[in-house]
């Protein structure tokens, strides 16, 4: 029943919202403004079910082919932190319309409230058909948030956003229908279905490819960027926390992990995720927009969660101890980039007078945390994912050695997002809204819904206190402190390119390759319309030239025509003449002939 309630009671808000003015178009406003005001106490169900009622199954077998549900241990953990940011975001959202009364008609609480549904539906679904519509309804209702404030920048947004989603889309839909038909219509018989199947490497591919689109794999992650500086705070925070992790979940649902070693592409997938987590920070710190730089900084925390299912591709007895450390790390860093992405609305009108010091521990911790610093989620999530592939080389470094230095990049880009954050303008309320307290929420779970979760629920042990382990979880962040120092005192003495100086997202724009691919595309386009444009004009000279020609000489015929007939006009009566001698002589003949 309570599973029930988690899909059905936003479902209804939604409803509501969107057939007001149909039902009470006098009251219309005022309806949707409640109902948007109550919404976050839709996503409690959801929250609720984690907390009391873990294994929870539900089936409806009239639905489609029968469709089933299951709360399984990472179903669980990720459906807690996503009814909690869900539940933030829109009481921040909620805060708007209790400060404006006549603001907004509610589209943004729906889009974010049938989101949620498809959120938790990608986790909770136990076959293959209610995995991918509830996908579906998650991809493609996102679109109301990227699109929402209808600038110039959304729509370029949500254009990109759209061709991506298409794209992945496709390859899941491809993908699953292959799977299924290998025996893998229930999501527990996948991955040994796709071991066994005749297409397995297609299947494979069409996967990395469909669920690398939402997780920011790159080449696939261009719409990050964008979408996240284009769509609300509250918004982002449930795309780069919540979102992003349904691609992380489609891998470990229907990949075979613990099936079967695929070298070829584990180590492509490890590559691109590697290639993603440290230059994505190199992107990322040549930024000047806060919002854009959590994008890079969230592609990059995603190669990092990436490379762990890449190893379980790679070696299948790590398999079921990377898609723990998967799960775990994706419950932190979802819980700890929402913050931040909160944190950037709350900076802004809580950042001055009695609440400064708040929201800056409040930031600072959230930081740290995506950091890994010692002592918060971020350091427990590096050091379940460090033990569990330590040992697995690549291009013979040892992972164990590689993944801190993630940690590395996200300190520098961390430094920037904090100086921008700091420096930007502030329009400050003097009164406490939902928009602080949601976001004070989220900063609470993030200190210690990652440690139970990890302990309790997934089973991942606890994080050693020794020396050597506080020491690989502060020396990463030491060298980023180095370099992020390093680099403001040469730039501060004149000592950098001017490009690195100004780091003003115009020597890498936000988008990065999709840049390159629309000046591609622009040129290309260009090219062609000179070449129509050439083609068109020699056609219509050539024309010209044929109808100038057949002119001419039509006015030569006709001039020949004229001076025959005056010439022929005196011989008009002896051209009568002739013609009745020669009738009356063949009358004459055909007479004799017949005698």
């Amino acid at each position: 029943m309570m599973m029930l309630a988690a899909f059905l009671l936003p479902l209804a808000a939604v409803a509501v919202i969107a057939s007001a003015g149909a039902a009470v178009p006098a009251a219309a406003h005022r309806v949707r403004r409640a109902t948007a005001i109550a919404a976050p106490l839709t996503t409690v169900p959801a929250a609720l079910l984690c907390v009391f009622d873990a294994g929870a199954r539900l089936e409806v077998p009239w639905l489609l082919f029968g469709s089933e549900f299951h709360l399984d241990p990472a179903a669980r953990a990720l459906t807690l932190i996503t009814a909690l940011l869900y539940g933030a975001a829109l009481m921040a959202v909620s805060w708007a319309k209790l400060r404006d009364a006549e603001k907004g008609s509610g589209a943004l609480s729906a889009f974010l409230l049938l989101c949620f549904v498809g959120n938790i539906g990608t986790y909770v679904a136990a076959d293959a058909v209610s995995f991918y519509l509830a996908f579906a309804l998650m991809s493609f209702s996102a679109v109301g948030l990227v699109i929402h404030y209808r600038s110039q920048e959304a729509r370029r947004a949500t254009r990109i956003y759209l061709i991506m989603s298409v794209v992945s889309e496709t390859a899941i839909l491809a993908g699953l229908i292959l799977t299924a038909s290998a025996g893998g219509y229930r999501v527990a018989d996948a991955p040994a279905a796709v071991a066994d199947s005749e297409f397995t490497t297609l299947i494979v591919v069409l996967l990395l490819i469909g669920f690398g689109v939402k997780a920011g794999t790159v080449p696939l992650h261009v719409w990050l960027p964008l979408a996240h500086p284009a769509a609300p705070p509250a918004a982002s925070a449930v795309l780069s926390g919540a979102m992003v992790k349904a691609g992380l979940v489609g891998w470990l649902r229907f990949l075979p992990l613990g099936e079967m070693a695929m070298l070829a592409v584990g180590y492509t997938l490890l590559g691109l995720a590697l290639l993603g987590a440290f230059a994505a920070a190199v992107v990322g710190v040549l930024q000047r927009d806060p919002k854009v730089v959590l994008a890079y900084s969230t592609i990059s925390q995603m190669g990092f969660i990436t490379a762990l299912p890449a190893v379980g591709l790679l070696v299948p007895e790590l398999a079921s101890a990377t898609i723990t450390a998967a799960v775990l790390y994706a419950v932190h860093h979802g819980l700890a980039k929402g913050a931040m992405f909160l944190g950037v609305p709350v900076m802004k009108h809580f950042g001055t007078g009695r609440t400064r010091w708040l929201v800056a521990a409040g930031l600072v911790g959230a930081g740290l945390a995506v950091a890994g610093a010692p002592l918060t989620s971020g350091a427990y999530g590096k050091y379940v994912s460090k033990e569990t592939v330590e040992g697995i080389t690549f291009v013979g470094a040892d992972l164990y050695d590689l993944l801190p230095l993630v940690a590395t990049g996200s300190t520098v880009l961390l430094m920037r997002f904090g100086w921008l954050l700091w420096s930007a303008e502030r329009h400050p309320e003097h009164r406490p809204a939902g928009e602080l307290a949601s976001w004070l929420l989220v900063c609470a779970a993030g200190i210690a819904v990652p440690w139970l979760v990890g302990m309790h629920w997934l089973g991942a042990g606890g994080f050693s206190w020794e020396a050597g382990p506080l020491w690989d979880a502060t020396w990463p962040l030491l060298l980023g402190l180095a370099v992020g120092s390093g680099v403001w005192l040469l730039s501060a003495r004149g000592w950098l390119p001017g490009w690195v100086e100004r780091a003003d997202g115009s020597a890498l724009q936000p988008g990065d390759l999709v840049v390159a691919e629309e000046s591609v595309g622009a040129q290309t386009a260009q090219g062609a319309a000179s070449v129509l444009e050439a083609a068109h004009q020699g056609a219509t000279t050539v024309r010209e030239s044929a109808l100038g020609l057949v002119t001419r000489w039509g006015d030569r015929a006709e001039g020949a025509i004229d001076g025959g007939e005056r010439r022929l006009a005196p011989w008009a009566a002896s051209g009568a003449a002739v013609l009745v001698v020669l009738t009356g002589s063949l009358l004459l003949l055909a007479g004799g002939w017949l005698l």
